[in-house]
């Protein structure tokens, strides 16, 4: 390293529902160049499967933008963007018809059990009528925990109760599913290729599952988590082998990773594929300092999210977590793995106020990262 030189990527995620993972990087870029101006910036704004993975697949490629008219999970209909590139592989973000901020966005919004993947099979299938057969699908920051039932009736399967009557492609739904007839299958799907990028890698059932681990946060109480662990589990039993809910990813977005790899779906680590596609991994080893973060980091954070994705591929260079704010239960871990942890709610003094202008307190940090960078340059080996 040169030291009048020092190269620092910055390599955010998106702080769900507070800004997008660009404007986060150029925020860090604008709080750095204030103490170190002679410093050398690359911005890397990033995803993993979850938000802005559109946008950060499509930055820098030649892209034809898609939009398609979809009911998404709020219950309205909106343009969901989508697109192909120079290879006619279509990449769909599921985030955009299923994400949590659609739902956090309207106070008239479908409780979590009339909620379903629906929205995510119909844009699959339009994408299919377009000619497309080649997908790169995103999982992450889904509202919906229904083990992808509403996305595989969008395409085609029936999902019956013990009456043999056909139930809602909803949450409700997959509580009374017995079984699923999967026969009437879009028949495109055995002719298409599906990468699945997911936002972490927990399996579909058991104690590191999709409802116990994330079905708090989205409003199961442990009675509501045991009906629909038992629910996933018929219909896993029914549908698939028995490896398959074990699959790691399988438990992403509500289960839709178990979902889309009973219909021939490859499920990847969204943040490993993307530092691979966007050619990041190679430039985080060139690097003097890694900054990345997000809105909220936690144990999930540790099950294969970004901020920890980066971290491992930045090998000895040091990396620095930047979050909105950081769990008591899952800091020590996290300190293991990077050679700094700030939050902006420690900088703002509370959440209130880091909600409020998340970007100055992201420059703010930025600066006061800046000023202590030679410390942190010289970091020993983590």
């Amino acid at each position: 390293m040169n030291d009048a030189t020092p190269h620092i990527v910055l390599a955010p995620d998106s702080y769900k529902g507070s800004a997008s993972a660009l404007d986060i990087a150029h925020a860090l870029a604008e709080g750095l160049q204030t103490v170190c101006p002679h410093a050398r910036l690359t911005l890397a704004p990033m995803a993993d499967g979850g938000e802005g993975t559109l946008d950060c697949l499509a930055a820098g490629r030649q892209v034809r933008w898609q939009t398609t008219p979809i009911v998404a999970i709020h219950g309205q209909r909106i343009e969901a963007a989508w697109f192909r590139d120079h290879a006619d592989i279509a990449v769909i973000e599921s985030a955009t018809v299923l994400g949590l901020p659609l739902i956090e966005a309207r106070d008239d919004a479908p409780r979590l059990q009339a909620r379903g993947s629906h929205a995510l099979g119909e844009l699959i299938a339009a994408a299919l009528d377009s000619g497309v057969r080649d997908f790169i699908i995103g999982l992450g920051g889904s509202a919906c925990n229904d083990a992808g039932l509403g996305m595989l009736c969008a395409l085609g399967a029936r999902a019956l109760d013990v009456h043999g009557d056909t139930v809602a492609p909803t949450m409700d739904g997959l509580l009374a599913t017995d079984r699923i007839d999967l026969t009437a299958m879009d028949t495109r799907l055995q002719h298409s290729r599906i990468r699945v990028l997911c936002d972490v890698d927990n399996p579909l059932l058991g104690p590191t599952g999709a409802s116990r681990v994330y079905g708090p946060q989205k409003g199961l109480s442990e009675a509501d988590i045991q009906a629909v662990e038992a629910a996933f589990s018929r219909l896993a039993n029914s549908a698939a082998p028995d490896s398959l809910a074990g699959e790691r990813g399988s438990g992403a977005a509500g289960g839709l990773g178990f979902a889309l790899a009973l219909i021939g779906g490859e499920l990847c680590s969204g943040a490993n594929t993307l530092l691979d596609m966007t050619g990041l991994r190679h430039t985080l080893g060139e690097a003097d300092l890694v900054i990345t973060g997000e809105g909220r980091s936690d144990t999930q954070t540790l099950s294969g999210k970004l901020p920890l994705a980066i971290a491992r591929a930045a090998g000895h260079t040091p990396t620095v977590l930047l979050s909105g704010t950081i769990t008591d239960e899952a800091r020590a871990e996290l300190g293991s793995h990077f050679a700094r942890c700030y939050t902006l709610v420690e900088r703002a003094g509370s959440v209130e106020a880091a909600l409020a202008d998340p970007l100055h307190w992201v420059r703010r940090t930025a600066a006061d990262i800046g000023t202590g960078l030679a410390s942190l340059i010289d970091t020993p080996e983590r």
